[in-house]
């Protein structure tokens, strides 16, 4: 078998991530160029990222490295296996942290598995060895650096030593082999691992595992094909993911994991459209509280891709009050993105118009900009206090105001609602002002561009 070497497999990464961008940028540009699918972050190829790259003996690992979770995930909150052995090797201390908060004995994210057997050393420790040489391809793509690493080790070997005996030594995931399709990797996602002694740890927030290193197999001519492939494989697994976020995954070569889940959320994607229209239809004069329980029920109407929390509680510290002396804030919504962005949103029943006949914001409107400006201001003055909870969101948040209808009786009289609302947008300094009408257009296109997604279409 001619085996690709280290210097290929550098040029064939550095091709395909260029590659894997250019598609991308397609996919997110308005037709005629593209589809235009929502610019969210479906994979770190795209983004600032570190990975280390391994050529084993039989099979080929990407590695994204330096990420983590804010959070002690190996002691709770997970996701993650723990290595151990009978009786336990965790740490007294890590015990009496969980009976401290009340924690013992529940499900805390991890899952505990057992070796029958004393595992190697190296592998209790996660210690690689077999390494032959070594190199490093800083900027291999614009924020994107590599450390490549070549072995004389299979690649079971390599996994198991990689996953502290997880993936080899006591669960078996039928690793890919080379009689295996050429493209359909094994992809560990949001998945941390380690030995019970914590002597060790790692984090895997992307990991593929590859059963082929033959040249055909990494044929740069093949690169345009696998890319397609890839891309509406990470769009389509984006939105399959649960409503929380906070789950990991592992999918197996070709097998598509995610179909179920993904089709689910289709379903209720086009069952939360019908619901809001036909509030908007025979309920358009109801008060807030009804359209904010339809948006809360379905979350999915305010964003496809991202986690939707209602009315979270924005608490000022001890001695601190808003400028007009409230203690708290409530925003409608707070959107939570994957990459740690934000959205405020602050929603006023359909029947409130936006324009008065002189074309003035009406004093809903302003009042909710007053509301958006307060938000705003806290996270800017007190943002250590929401910190752990958001972190980032004081340098990537974005705002929203939804009410009104999509009338010319609602804005006055107006003919071009678009360009009035762009006028609030740039005078008020809020991202975004939409009716429930725009909300209704924008979930009944973004199901129709998702469907091209579907499983069976992959």
């Amino acid at each position: 078998m001619d085996t690709i070497s280290l210097d290929d497999l550098e040029g064939y990464f550095a091709e395909y991530l260029a590659a894997y961008r250019r598609e991308y940028e397609t996919f997110v540009s308005s037709p005629p160029r593209g589809p235009g699918y929502p610019k969210v972050s479906v994979s770190p190829y795209l983004g600032d990222a570190r990975f280390d790259v391994y050529l084993s003996t039989t099979g080929i690992i990407i590695n994204q490295t330096g990420i983590e979770p804010d959070y002690k995930w190996y002691i709770a909150g997970g996701p993650a296996l723990k290595v151990d052995y009978e009786p336990t090797a965790t740490p007294a201390h890590v015990s009496e942290i969980l009976k401290a908060n009340d924690l013992a004995g529940k499900n805390i994210g991890i899952y505990r598995i057992v070796a029958k057997k004393t595992l190697p050393n190296k592998v209790w420790k996660g210690r690689i060895d077999g390494i032959i040489r070594s190199r490093s391809a800083e900027n291999l793509a614009e924020g994107i650096s590599v450390n490549f690493h070549e072995l004389n080790i299979t690649l079971a070997e390599l996994v198991n030593i990689l996953t502290f005996g997880a993936f080899g030594s006591i669960l078996d995931i039928k690793l890919p082999q080379t009689t295996n399709d050429i493209g359909c990797p094994h992809i560990v996602r949001r998945i941390g691992i380690y030995p019970a002694d914590l002597n060790n740890k790692r984090f895997f927030e992307y990991l593929e595992m590859h059963g082929q290193v033959d040249r055909c197999a990494w044929d740069r001519r093949a690169i345009s094909l696998r890319v397609k492939s890839d891309l509406r494989r990470d769009f389509a697994q984006a939105l399959s993911v649960a409503e929380e976020r906070r789950g990991g995954s592992l999918s197996f070569g070709a097998t598509n994991e995610w179909a179920e889940s993904y089709t689910n959320r289709l379903v209720s994607l086009q069952k939360a459209i019908s619901l809001l229209r036909e509030n908007l239809i025979f309920k358009d004069t109801a008060p807030e509280e009804v359209f904010h329980r339809v948006l809360e029920d379905n979350p999915i109407l305010l964003d496809v891709y991202g986690m939707c929390q209602s009315k979270p509680v924005l608490k000022y510290p001890a001695g601190h009050t808003s400028i007009i002396g409230k203690e708290f804030l409530v925003p409608d919504f707070i959107v939570v993105y994957p990459d740690k962005s934000y959205k405020l949103v602050e929603i006023e029943r359909p029947s409130k118009s936006m324009a008065t006949k002189e074309g003035q914001p009406r004093a809903e409107l302003t009042q909710a900009i007053f509301q958006i400006a307060e938000w705003k201001h806290f996270i800017k003055t007190h943002y250590d206090v929401i910190r752990d909870k958001y972190p980032g969101i004081q340098s990537k948040c974005r705002s929203m105001i939804i009410m009104s209808r999509s009338t010319q009786r609602a804005f006055g009289g107006l003919r071009d609602q678009k360009a009035y609302a762009e006028l609030l947008m740039e005078q008020y300094k809020v991202d975004e002002v939409l009716t429930y009408d725009d909300i209704l257009e924008r979930a009944s296109f973004a199901y129709y561009q998702l469907t091209g997604l579907a499983p069976s279409s992959i």
